[in-house]
This record gives C-alpha cells, structure tokens and sequence, in this order.
C-alpha cells in the first residue's frame, strides 16, 4: 500500500486555526506598550463567546501575557469590592450588548438574569456556568 505525501504547496495551502488566531487575532509575544495591552486586551474581547477548544487554548495564553504585564506595569486593582454584577454590568457595556441580548444568547430567561444582576435573587448554577464560560470569568465571582 502506497503512502500519499503532501506536496509543498498543499501543505502550504492548509492552516492551523492556532496559527490563524495568532496571526489574524493577536501575535503571541510579551507586551510591552500601553498600546499593545489595549490591542491584546481588545483581541481578548472579540473572541468572548467562541467555544472552539483551539479559542481557549490561545485566550488562556493570552491571558496569561496580558497578566504578566499588568502586574509588571503595577496595574493589579482591588477587587474585593467589585461584585459578580458589576462585571457582567461592565462586559456588557463594553459590548454594547443589553441585558435581554445576552438572556436571547445565552437561552437565559431575561427577568431570571436581571433579578440576578440587580441582587433580587441568587445567582443560579446554570447561569454562573452559563456566563462565566461566555465571558471568560472564573466561577468563583459569582459566589463572593
């Protein structure tokens, strides 16, 4: 049985979806300009949502390079004080998104998250899963 190779150039014309995102999305490297942070912090937010494992895998390295260099630059907030809602308040702004575009989204019920979000009730398990996997937020938030 023969084993077919690849030529150059069908090897050329196939792309590894990693390769893309680092290309397309945001090269790998440490920053090291305000500029640059915001430009990796932007590429951050425009993949929120994207479920594709080869997606997670790339943010958490990006996340991981935008941290180092918000605690080289000394920029680590006090967070103790800001509460679950607050930030989903906030990613949602940043979005330009309303609170009944996320619930559509999500396949949430809108008057279930606002109650959520205003403190009229506790947060569910399915809306803490639900949420923190679409923004990228650690579980834990929503149980402070």
């Amino acid at each position: 049985m023969a084993v077919k190779t690849r030529s150059a150039k069908e090897a050329e014309t196939e792309t590894d979806p990693y390769l893309e995102l680092i290309m397309n999305v945001y090269p790998l490297r440490p920053i090291r300009t305000t500029r640059e942070h915001q430009q990796a912090k932007k590429a951050l937010r425009s993949l929120a949502g994207d479920k594709r494992a080869v997606v997670a895998e790339f943010k958490k390295v990006l996340v991981s390079i935008i941290e180092t260099y918000e605690r080289e630059a000394g920029q680590q907030l006090d967070t103790s004080h800001v509460t679950a809602s607050d930030i989903v308040r906030h990613l949602l702004s940043e979005r330009h998104m309303s609170v009944n575009a996320l619930a559509k989204e999500r396949g949430l019920s809108q008057s279930a998250l606002s109650d959520m979000l205003n403190g009229k009730r506790e947060w569910s398990k399915s809306v803490i899963i639900s949420l923190a996997d679409y923004f990228g937020l650690n579980r834990g938030i929503f149980l402070r």
